[in-house]
């Protein structure tokens, strides 16, 4: 008995469409490996990213068309991914494939706790990952990611490194390791500039899949130098619902467009607390009336006396708002928690503390996003065989 051809196996596969760049995974170049022993089909299909939120779709198509070629008898289908490296080759950071900054127009947003939640979120799919503390005047990463001290010094007598930090599989740096907890740095702009560019060029990062960038919030100097110093894959914004922040943020996509730099979009965080509970001996039907500060609101308990609603602290439609009106997507939307302050504080980030709560995978699906935002854009640079 013949087995099955390599070009019938690859004609089955291409039928599988890439759902963000519209071409088939054969076409693409995602197909690595496609062959047939009998009636046993192994194919290796390789994304862009091990984040990809569409990778179990993909996969089970594949095994789909193939499992329906004739004289199939078993198909293994394994995903696998390489991330793409970005834009021109740089001299800093040269190991490093995408560098996003994670900014905001004001502070006090949560632009942090995202930073380290979305590191933490790509981390646990495979990618490697690092986190870089440009927030000079209040840096947060050491405390939210659990370290302190001094970071251990490599490299060579002539060219002496520093070695990042590393904890939840994420390698850190920041001017918190370098400066006593209580003193300041007050720093003129230069000294930003000088201390961003040696955080890129004397620190051993080796090769990254994803280096996060926590900007200081504003348009300040620190956002001008990291652009100026390196290609920036793009920028992901944070905000919350209200109407200041919001406006805070059109001062930070406009400063990006100045320094040619592409939003790859905007997650909402605090947007909206959740409130439940039960009512010890309450009956299905019966109505409670709630006071929510500016408002009552009826509710109706559930089957088990339970109720609940979301409170919208902040407001509602801030980050939709943006996003409609200058065509970048929204990434996704975090509420209000305080499981999220609580690892914050102690060095777990909510991801790592509680993996299978809803906060974390709310974190997983806007860096799934993001990270296939990131996809799109590299190949929309690439050439595509026809």
């Amino acid at each position: 008995m013949s087995g099955i051809a390599k070009e019938t196996i690859l004609d089955a596969l291409r039928q599988v469409i890439d759902p963000d760049l519209h071409k088939d995974i054969v076409t693409l170049g995602f197909v690595t490996r496609a062959e047939a022993k009998g009636g046993k089909i192994e194919a290796v299909i390789n994304l862009t990213t091990p984040a990809c939120p569409v990778k179990d779709k993909l996969k089970k198509q594949a095994e789909d068309v193939l499992a329906a070629i004739p004289g199939a008898e078993s198909v293994h289908v394994e995903m696998t991914a390489a991330v793409p490296k970005q834009g021109p080759a740089r001299q800093l950071a040269a190991g490093i494939k995408n560098i996003v900054a994670i900014s905001s127009g004001k502070g006090g947003v949560g632009k942090s706790t995202v930073t380290v939640n979305l590191a933490c979120a790509l981390a646990r799919t495979g990618a490697s990952v690092g986190v870089l503390d440009c927030d000079v005047y209040g840096p947060d990463i050491p405390m939210m990611m659990g370290l302190a001290g001094e970071p251990e010094r490599g490299g060579t007598p002539d060219r002496p490194r520093l070695l990042p930090k590393e904890r939840h599989g994420i390698k850190t740096m920041s001017i918190g390791y370098l400066l006593p907890e209580d003193k300041p740095a007050v720093w003129r702009g230069p000294m930003v500039h000088k201390l961003i560019e040696q955080f890129l060029s004397d620190v051993e990062w080796g090769e990254l899949d994803y280096l996060l960038v926590d900007m200081p919030p504003g348009t300040g100097d620190a956002q001008l130098s990291l652009a100026q110093l390196v290609p920036l894959t793009g920028a992901i914004l944070v905000t919350t619902p209200q109407a200041v922040s919001t406006f805070d943020v059109n001062k930070a996509i406009a400063m990006f467009a100045q320094v040619n730099v592409e939003i790859l979009g905007i997650v909402e965080n605090m947007a909206g607390y959740v409130i439940e509970g039960m009512v010890e001996g309450g009956q299905p039907g019966q109505r409670i009336r709630l006071h929510l500060g500016d408002r009552e609101e009826s509710l109706e308990l559930d089957p088990e006396g339970r109720f609940r609603t979301v409170v919208q602290v902040f407001g509602i439609g801030g980050a939709e708002r943006l996003a409609k009106r200058y065509g970048f997507p929204v990434l996704g939307q975090v509420p209000l928690n305080p499981a999220v302050r609580v690892g914050g504080d102690a060095g777990d980030p909510v991801v790592v503390s509680a993996p299978d709560s809803l906060l974390a995978l709310r974190f997983g699906e806007i860096a799934g996003r993001a990270a296939q935002r990131i996809a799109i854009k590299a190949f929309s640079s690439l050439p595509v065989i026809e």
